[in-house]
Formats: structure tokens, sequence, C-alpha cells
């Protein structure tokens, strides 16, 4: 024999397709679902069929549904209901096994003889009752909505993988010879087609950026250097004298800088005009990303306290102490307050001659001029969070509401058309800091047993879910708000929005909490403890929790490794989910950013860290690395040569006719 038929024959065995290739994907993955997790992972690395089948949406779904803590509890409460099983006396059992088996024995007998079949023979297919209740608990727990996208494979993993965190590359400055490390005063996500980019600002009065990736066109080399700095100001560029016509200077010793810059967590990112938008006191710094330059400053006349996302041509909307204004970035504003008349006290604006008073926005609100003034006064000082939503129905954010919460006891809401009256209220009582919504109706805790069609009628209604958290009686308050559109027209009757809400202020936290968002299908928020919590839409059920005092232990908890407590005692004040995809679909993998006060860090379903400081540190190859790597590039070589000989020899025996035989 040749060693060409060899060769042939050898192709022949290993072209052939197995058996179970042969079945229907449906069956395949029938069998699939009688499999284990961790078995049904290793199944998609047999070939792509394979893959493809056990990445099947629906199947991921339903083990989702199946280890989820909400089927837990169900199951639970229908043990719960259940009646007791009284324990019979042990003669009468022994009575029922005899009779049941001579039973056995005469319909054995029956149908040898041809006889019929007894009635009292129960049947082995699966009870219809038993799978139209999972079918209905299944409708009731989905937390997703009609025409949403959800990758449930990747679900599957944010809810029951394992969580690592890889921390920002920290800004140092030399002084002397030791480095100091600058505090980190805010966090915002920058998106472009080269990536995803950081944007904070730094305790010196500089404008910070780092790189995490993953854009259309952003090269390897970008990716490897995920996580360093990119690009960072000069000291200064944020502060009080940033739009003064003085000519103070800024102070750039290192005890002074905190107090002279005034930096706190103000922060906007517009990423279609690549601006970023920073509050100071009372000024607002629009900074140009491309240059970390100054691109536009404004003042107003009180402390800026919040700041709303910025989605353009939507104007950005900015919350001081005592006010709510407006900033339209397409607008070459005046700072017309500039001045310092603007800023004078309260006190002694009645003491003004009536020719010399000041005609701007500002004393009108103070004089109770007739003249509608172009920003909102507040009754009640600090807002904390504003957040834009648009009208229920619509996907335009410029013609929606403006929610404003604080320190005060209910939610304001504004339409951006009718801007500055005030809409509408819903009463609170929380002192809320933190606000964020779901484009999709709310369904309360009332409705949890619902028939599959109720439950899609109920989805498919219109509307949005208003989701705040904050403080309440010293414990941890997550409120959730439905707006439907009957809300949106109803001016005239406060408080319309409360028709369906729910507010967790037992098992939210017992701390406060600090920050909300959507991740996912899931609700995560953060409190005072350093923990996070992933939670269903609906606000009560726990989906899992970490701490971000963790490290990366040895524990072993199902098919996923776990990790043990080791306190440092930071907290997560601000989240932000990084969706790598880009669109509404939960990519494989979402991250999310966190913001200690002092550190930013990115939180990611995966075994180990993603980067450390190691990765960005410059370290010189000594002679032997040198050796070794050219060594495994000439290595390298070799092998791809040889297999292009052998891809070669293939296609010389295919062009001879000697394919693969049909069954």
């Amino acid at each position: 024999m040749t060693r060409k038929v060899k060769l042939v024959l050898e192709l022949e065995v290993v072209l052939l397709p197995s058996p179970m290739e042969l079945l229907p994907a449906e069956v395949i993955l029938h069998i699939v679902t009688f499999l284990e997790v961790h078995d049904t992972v290793r199944l998609t690395l047999v070939s792509k069929p394979f893959y493809l089948i056990c990445r099947d949406n629906e199947l991921w779904r339903n083990i989702s549904f199946e280890a989820s803590p909400w089927e837990s509890d169900r199951r639970s409460r229908r043990t719960l209901a259940r009646a007791p099983i009284p324990i019979p006396d042990p003669r009468v059992l022994e009575i029922q096994r005899r009779a049941a088996a001579l039973a056995s024995s005469n319909s054995t007998q029956k149908t040898a003889t041809g006889g019929a079949k007894e009635k009292g023979v129960k049947s082995t297919s699966p009870d219809p009752s038993t799978e139209s209740q999972r079918l209905r608990a299944l409708a009731n727990w989905d937390p997703s909505y009609p025409n949403e996208k959800v990758d449930w494979y990747g679900e599957y993993i944010a809810r029951h993988g394992p969580i690592s965190t890889s921390w920002l590359q920290q800004p140092t400055i030399r002084e002397g010879s030791t480095d100091e490390t600058h505090e980190i005063r805010g966090m915002a996500l920058h998106h472009s087609s080269n990536g995803s980019r950081v944007v904070a600002p730094l305790d010196d009065g500089s404008v910070c950026l780092w790189e995490l990736g993953h854009g259309i066109n952003s090269e390897s080399s970008d990716n490897q250097r995920k996580g360093a700095i990119i690009g960072r100001s000069k000291a200064g560029l944020l502060s009080f004298s940033a739009g003064s016509d003085s000519d103070e200077l800024y102070d750039l010793h290192p005890k002074t800088k905190t107090a002279n810059t005034g930096v706190v967590e103000c922060l906007s990112v517009d990423s279609v005009r690549n601006k970023a938008y920073f509050a100071v006191h009372k000024g607002l710094h629009e900074v140009d990303l491309n240059t970390l330059q100054i691109s536009h400053y404004e003042k107003y006349p009180f402390l800026i306290t919040a700041f709303s996302e910025v989605t353009f041509p939507t104007p950005l909307t900015v919350g001081s102490t005592h006010s709510l204004h407006l900033h339209d970035p397409r607008r070459s504003m005046n700072a017309c307050w500039s001045d310092s008349s603007c800023t004078d006290r309260v006190d002694n604006v009645a003491n003004f001659p009536a020719s010399s008073r000041p005609k701007n926005d500002f004393y009108r609100l103070l004089s109770g001029d007739g003249f509608a003034p172009s920003f909102a006064p507040l009754f009640h000082p600090g807002p904390l969070a504003i957040h834009h939503v648009s009208s229920a129905g619509t996907s335009d954010a410029s013609s929606g509401e403006i929610y404003v919460a604080g320190r005060f006891p209910s939610l304001l809401i504004y339409d951006r058309r009718s801007f500055p009256k005030l809409r509408n209220t819903i009463h609170s009582g929380a002192r809320l800091c933190s606000l964020t919504s779901v484009p999709y109706p709310f369904r309360s805790l009332d409705n949890r047993d619902l028939t599959p069609q109720a439950v899609y009628q109920t989805k498919s209604k219109p509307g949005k879910t208003l989701v705040a958290c904050g403080e309440y009686n010293g414990k941890g308050s997550l409120e959730i708000y439905g707006v439907s559109p009957e809300d949106n027209s109803s001016l005239a009757v406060p408080g319309s929005a409360q028709s369906l809400s729910y507010k967790n202020r037992v098992s939210a936290s017992r701390s406060k909490l600090l920050s909300v968002a959507t991740h996912g299908t899931r609700l995560v928020v953060s409190d005072g403890d350093g923990s996070i919590r992933w939670m269903e839409r609906d606000g009560s059920t726990l989906v899992r929790r970490w701490n971000i005092n963790q490290y990366e232990g040895s524990e072993k908890i199902g098919i996923f490794r776990s990790s043990s407590a080791e306190p440092h005692g930071d907290v997560a004040r601000k989240l932000v989910p990084v969706n790598l995809g880009g669109t509404d679909a939960q990519a494989d993998g979402d991250e999310l950013l966190i913001w200690t006060g002092e550190r930013i860090g990115v939180l990611a379903f995966k075994n180990r860290p993603q980067f450390g400081l190691e990765d960005w540190e410059e370290r010189v190859e000594t002679a032997e690395e040198k050796i070794k790597r050219r060594e495994e590039r000439i290595y390298g070589e070799t092998m791809r040569r040889a297999l292009e000989k052998q891809a070669n020899e293939v296609r010389f025996v295919r062009g001879l006719g000697a394919g693969v035989r049909s069954l």
C-alpha cells in the first residue's frame, strides 16, 4: 500500500461525520437538555454544528430559569404549601406493598394472554399539568421584554460565573524620590469607533483618559494596553479661575491642590461631539477630548451639584443648589452672570436702585418679575441626580422628561418642551442620590402568577420604568416607578405615576445605596458596605451579591470559583455598565466600571483579572529573553512552512479525484 493511498484512507476516516452529527438538530438539542451545565459548555468545543446547537438562546434561557433564585423560592413556597404527609404504620405499608405486587403480576398475565390492560396502570409520559405550571412560572420570571435582544448565554455567565476586578493604572506625580498617587474625582465613559475610554478628573485639576479597547477600528496593540493611561492634560485645567478675567494663578503645590481645584463628582461626556463637561464649584467646563483643552466655560449663580447625561443634540441639564438650567452645547452662550453683580447675596438685591438693578434671569428669579426665566427654581436645595427619560412610546430623548432627585422628599418631573414649568411630582420620602431607567413598562409584584398570554400583554403595553436608590431612615431604599402614557398626559394630577410603584426598604441593603444602573436584564446597586448587588427588574429578587473588598481565593463552589473576603474599606460610589457590543443585546461578558472615590476598577465575569500593574511597567528585556524570543519565532516559522506543505499535499490528493465516499 503506497503512502498516498494511506493518506486518502486517513482523510476519509477524519472527514466522515460521526453518527451523532447525522441526527437532526432538534433531536440533539433535546438530548443536550439532559446534560449538566459544564458538560454543555464542553460540548461546544466538539465542532461548529455542536457549538451552534449548544449555544441556543432558548436553551440557556431555560437553564438560567432553573438556576434562578426566583425558581428556587417558588419551589420552596410550593413545598411549604403542601399538606404534611402522614407517616403510616409499618404493617400497613407491608400490606400495601404485597397488594401492589399481586396486582402487577395479574396485569402481566393478562397482557401475555391478550387480555385488556387494567385501567389503573400509570402512564410514563410527563404530567401535562406540571409542564404547564413550569411554562407559566417561566413566563412570569422572564425579565426580558418583546423585541428585546438578550444573549442568555452571557446572562447565565453574569448571573453565576466567576467575578474578577482589574484596577486601572493609577495616575502619579514624581515628588523627589517617591511617586505620589492622585485621587480620581469622578468617572464617565466615552464611546467611539476606536473603542471605549474612561474620562475622569484628578485632584490636581487635570483630566485623564484610560483605554478600554473593544472598538471596531481598535488595533491589537491598543487592546494590549487596556487599563493604561493614554492621555492627561496639564494640571490646573479645571479650577476656580478657569473662566475669570483676573490674573489669579493656579497653585501647583501638592498640599493645596485639592482646595484650589474644587473638582467634584459632576461629570458627563458627549460621545458624538467628543466633549466632556466638568463642574468646578459654580463653573461648567467644556473640555475637548481630542486636545484636552477647555473649549467653553460658563458660570452659574450657585454651586453645581448634579449633571444629567448628554445625548446629542439633547441639552445638558445642570443642577445647582437652588436652580435647574438647560445648557445647549450647540449654542454659543455668553456667561451673562459672570459679573460680580449676579452673585450678590439675596438680601442685597432689594437695596438696588430701580435703574441699576441687573436685568438678567437670576434677578428675575429673586425679584419675582413676571418674565419667564430660562431656569427652574428649587424650593428645596440640593439636587443629587438628574436623569433624562424619553416620552413613552418614543425613543427621542429631546421630547422627554427630566427627573430630578436629591435632598427633598419628592421626585421632580419637568418636560423639556415646557421648561421651566414643573410638570409633576412623585412622593418618595427618601433621600435619593442615583437614577436610571428601563425602556420597558414596569411589572408589579402583584402580577407574579399570570398566564403566558397575560404576561405578554402586560409587557407589550407602552411605558417606561424609573429606578431610584438612596437612603431612608438609615437603610438602603430601592424604588421603582412605572411611567405610562397616561402619566405623561395628565399634568394636573400630581403623583399619578405612583399607581405602579414598588419601594424595597427592607431587603435592599443595611446601609445607604449609592448608585444604581441597568446591567443586562438585571439591576445593579452598590451600598455603603462595599457590596454590589444584582437584582431582578422587580427590585425584590436578589440574583447575586459581591463585595469589592474581596480577593481571588481558592474556595470553589459548584463549577465556578469564588473568593474570600479581605476588608479594605472601599465602596463603589458609582457604577457604569460597559456594553461592549454597542447594542441593546448584552454582549458576552459585559463589564462594569466601579469608582471608589480614589480609583477606578473594571469588574468582569472572568476567572482572573484582565490586566495589572505589571502590564504597564516598561521592563528591559534581558539577553536570555531575547534569545528565547528569537528561537520561538524561528520555531513558529518552521511549523508554518510544514503545515503549508501538508496542506498542499492534501489539495494534490483531492485533485486526483480521491474524495470522501458518499454514505
